[in-house]
């Protein structure tokens, strides 16, 4: 298989972080240098991902580099009392890698085996085996069990929209952490990750399911279309109206968000990118706004931000922070 030039942009800026922590955790022996010079000169595209990553570290706000300076000193410290144990710049590499490429590619570390996934700004969609088609939204992982007695989907991680199809004899289930949905001939959206999650029906009724916190029985509610139901792990919300267009807005490649708070607002916008966006100001992080992005452009949004509000959007790198 051919790679996509977004497949090796991201093998290059990981690689990239790879020889920064590297650089940077330790002392460099002769061979390192000349293999990491040699690296950079066989391609350009390596080159630009490593000024990227460098650039990222000089230009991060100086309270996100006084931590680095910090927990640094406090290594060396540790160190000098003979607290570590030899080998441990490697230990520490190995660490500070792991936490760097957790935070540039946490799609990558999850859910590798699932049946179907999408990475961070991906959307598919599938049709399975009995005819009923999944979207999966950006970052989603599911598996997928269909046999003669029932149609099985567990939602992993992230966001789909099931369109079912009919079979009176084989049930339609989708399980998110402790709380399964049933579909009885109908169209809607679960969202999950650990901490709970959220069902949105948007066509025909579905019912949700989960035990209760005592154990003793099974907590139910039931669905009609345009309602919404939240829980989390061990308790099942009540049913409330849901804004249709926007909980499948993402399906037209959109993101509508009405009179919510901006830290929400990135929070969500957050799923679709790489670099995530952070605030650097309270008061602006509870401001209220109402937002239409194209997921495949959210530079311009951030541009029209800028133009529109009192906000200033600098740029480090894959990363974006908002500051007043």
């Amino acid at each position: 298989m051919t790679d996509t030039p977004e497949t090796l942009e991201d093998r290059a800026r990981r690689t990239a972080v790879e020889w920064h922590v590297r650089l940077t955790s330790g002392a460099v022996s002769a061979e390192t240098a000349a293999a990491f010079a040699a690296w950079r000169r066989a391609d350009a595209a390596h080159e630009r991902a490593y000024q990227d990553i460098a650039q990222l570290w000089q230009d991060l706000p100086e309270p996100l580099l006084a931590d680095r300076r910090r927990r640094l000193a406090s290594a060396k410290r540790r160190r000098a009392s003979g607290v570590l144990r030899r080998g441990w710049s490697a230990t520490a590499a190995a660490s500070l890698l792991l936490a760097a490429l957790a935070g540039f590619y946490p799609d990558y570390l999850q859910h590798p085996l699932a049946d179907y996934r999408t990475r961070i700004g991906e959307q598919s969609s599938i049709t399975l085996a009995d005819g009923s088609i999944v979207h999966l939204n950006t970052d989603t992982a599911i598996d997928v069990s269909i046999n003669g007695n029932e149609r099985r989907i567990e939602l992993l991680r992230g966001e789909a929209e099931f369109d079912v199809a009919h079979d009176a004899a084989r049930p339609f289930r989708v399980a998110a952490g402790s709380a399964t949905t049933e579909a009885l001939g109908t169209r809607f959206v679960v969202r999950y990750d650990d901490n709970g999650g959220a069902v949105t029906l948007l066509q025909g009724k579905v019912r949700i399911s989960q035990p209760s916190a005592a154990g003793a029985q099974t907590d139910s509610a039931t669905l009609q279309a345009g309602q919404q139901l939240a829980f989390t792990a061990d308790r099942l919300g009540t049913p409330q109206t849901a804004e249709l267009s926007s909980a499948d807005a993402w399906r037209r490649g959109r993101l509508l968000m009405n009179f919510v708070p901006l830290k929400q607002v990135i929070a969500e916008i957050n799923r679709y990118r790489r670099g995530p966006i952070r605030l650097l100001n309270d008061r602006l992080a509870e401001r209220e706004v109402n937002i239409a992005v194209d997921i495949q452009n959210i530079d311009a949004w951030l541009t029209a931000l800028e133009q529109t509000l009192p906000i200033k959007v600098v740029r480090a790198g894959p990363l974006i922070f908002l500051r007043s």
